[in-house]
């Protein structure tokens, strides 16, 4: 199995190097889409949707992502109110209240408010602020995760969801703001990112983000629990599925995108 798991990391680094850094930005937008495709049938093969169900799904997915990307502006303010009523109020909300039971259509609409949102995200962060940029606000997701996972192991004792996510704890996640606050100020130091304008903004990035990828894996983690399955799919041997890799990242890049959409940086870009 760790084999497997190495075999699988190593191919994906490779890939996701020649996306990122040897596309042209049409055949980036591409290939960002396409994983949004499968992120999203892995959702509704977790739900048992019909062929037919799926196709038409991923047809709204597309003329959604598709027509907010080419609208940019009217886009970006579609997205910066999704991504804060989705991410703030919404999925807080359903981890709080717990459903035992998702219907097809609110599975749908929860696919589509939580990867339409995370697609035009991606791609417009990568567009206005370049690619190291870009990976420097998804690698808080990494650094949160990794970071509350080892810090939970080794200091663990007071559980963060029990009924969710029972592995995780209170300890894990204050490790893992610890941690994203000290990444966040070596990036402010060297004047690495453009962001990080002041120590509010950096501190306030790192609750805010940190938050948000402990909740994009507790949403997701509450989705498979409903639907019974212990992996989002097994596209990525090892792994599990693309949603379980990407679940915290998606919610990173959401709201990343909505606090720098009208701020300063983004403004002077647009």
């Amino acid at each position: 199995m760790l084999k497997q798991r190495v075999v699988t990391s190593i191919v994906l680094l490779s890939l996701t190097y020649i996306w990122l850094f040897c596309t042209s930005s049409e055949i980036f937008i591409l290939i960002a889409w396409l994983i949004c495709a499968l992120i999203m049938y892995e959702l509704t093969q977790m739900y048992n949707f019909t062929r037919v169900d799926q196709f038409l799904l991923l047809i709204i997915l597309a003329i959604l992502a598709l027509g907010l990307h080419f609208n940019s502006y009217r886009g970006g303010c579609v997205i910066k109110v999704m991504a804060i009523v989705t991410w703030c109020f919404l999925v807080p909300m359903i981890l709080i209240w717990q459903p035992k039971k998702f219907s097809k259509l609110v599975v749908a609409l929860l696919g589509l408010i939580l990867f339409v949102p995370g697609f035009y995200a991606l791609i417009m962060l990568h567009k206005m602020l370049g690619v190291w940029t870009m990976l420097s606000i998804m690698a808080i997701a990494w650094v949160a995760d990794t970071s509350a996972y080892f810090f939970g192991r080794a200091l663990g004792r007071h559980k963060l969801a029990v009924n969710i996510s029972p592995g995780k704890s209170i300890e894990g996640a204050l490790g893992g703001l610890v941690i994203v606050t000290a990444y966040l100020l070596i990036l402010k130091h060297f004047h690495l990112v453009t962001f990080l304008y002041s120590y509010g903004a950096l501190f306030k990035f790192a609750l805010i983000l940190t938050v948000a990828s402990i909740i994009g894996d507790l949403f997701e983690s509450w989705l498979k629990r409903v639907a019974k399955v212990k992996d989002s799919g097994n596209i990525l041997p090892g792994h599990g599925g693309l949603f379980d890799r990407v679940d915290s990242l998606i919610a990173v890049l959401s709201i990343s995108f909505a606090m720098l959409y009208g701020d300063k940086i983004i403004c002077k870009m647009w």
